[in-house]
């Protein structure tokens, strides 16, 4: 009696064994799959993470291609997505605190990246409709009502583009020597021994955007031997370099075509035969070249 009621105590016993194995086999097998369903799940974000971080970086190699003047802060930008896309690769697919923490820093990502493209788009607006309306410029800068007049100011430096369109430039500079004669007129010579003066020439052409008033035009003439011929002073170029000159004149230009007649006579040395440059300065700019040759006066070389 007593052995068959330990028989059946074992019975239990082994029964309850059993039930705890397969309890722990069906506990153990759940948390498997939630574990590998959980870590699937960490492996999708960090690749979405980096599909989103990659995205950006293509927004931004075309928005710095573009050339603005933000392309600097865009490449700063640019470089800190590179490195917080290597520091996403290097993550391990459990680490769900820090995929978490680094889903939170790509939206503040995607604030600043929108801002600065929004920007960057509208710099480059902006500079599409300078090239576009440039020919139109008549002595004031392009109002751009449609942008912000804040970002125009702080990102354009419209007074440059100005300048560099306001540059005088000069056509048809001929340069003809001149013989005096006894009653005191001059007339043409080609003679390096017969020339009393030189007549230079040239036309400023019509420049609707270049500031009017009183413009320094400055020929300088030099002989075959590269020295300048009667110097009466220095100028200074445009990039501080002093040369000597050959005469001066101070026209009036009223943004319209004006021909100029610069005479140079008292010439105080002898001319020869050969070929003398004649360069035509205005405000220390180079803006038109001519030669002029003299021949001997004798048998007629």
């Amino acid at each position: 009696m007593e052995e068959q009621k330990k028989s059946s105590n074992n019975k239990i016993i082994l029964g309850i064994l059993i039930a705890l194995l397969v309890g722990l086999g069906v506990y153990t097998f759940k948390s498997s799959a939630d574990h590998k369903e959980a870590e699937e799940f960490l492996k999708e974000e960090k690749v979405q993470i980096l599909g989103n971080l990659t995205t950006m970086e293509e927004k931004y190699d075309n928005a710095i291609a573009s050339n603005t003047s933000m392309s600097e802060e865009l490449k700063i930008e640019r470089d800190n997505i590179i490195a917080f896309k290597d520091s996403v690769k290097n993550l391990k697919n459990s680490n769900w605190r820090l995929i978490r923490r680094y889903r939170g820093k790509i939206a503040a990502l995607e604030q600043t990246n929108e801002k600065l493209l929004m920007a960057n788009d509208s710099l480059q607006l902006v500079n599409n409709m300078l090239v576009i309306e440039k020919d139109s410029i008549t002595g004031k800068l392009i109002e751009q009502t449609s942008f912000n007049d804040t970002l125009i100011a702080q990102n354009l430096d419209l007074a440059k583009k100005v300048e560099i369109g306001g540059v005088l430039k000069v056509n048809g500079v001929t340069a003809t020597a001149m013989r005096e004669r006894s009653n005191g007129k001059y007339a043409e010579t080609n003679k390096a021994q017969k020339t009393d003066a030189v007549r230079v020439g040239f036309k400023i052409q019509k420049n609707e955007i270049a500031v009017p008033g009183e413009k320094q035009a400055h020929i300088v003439i030099n002989t075959p031997g590269g020295k300048i011929l009667t110097q009466k002073g220095t100028f200074n170029l445009t990039n501080g370099q002093e040369i000597g000159y050959t005469d001066l004149s101070s026209v009036s230009y009223e943004n319209a075509d004006l021909d100029v007649v610069m005479f140079v006579d008292n010439i105080n040395q002898k001319l020869v035969k050969g070929i003398y440059t004649v360069k035509v300065y205005v405000d220390g700019l180079l803006v038109g070249a001519s030669n002029l040759e003299l021949k001997d006066a004798f048998l007629g070389l």
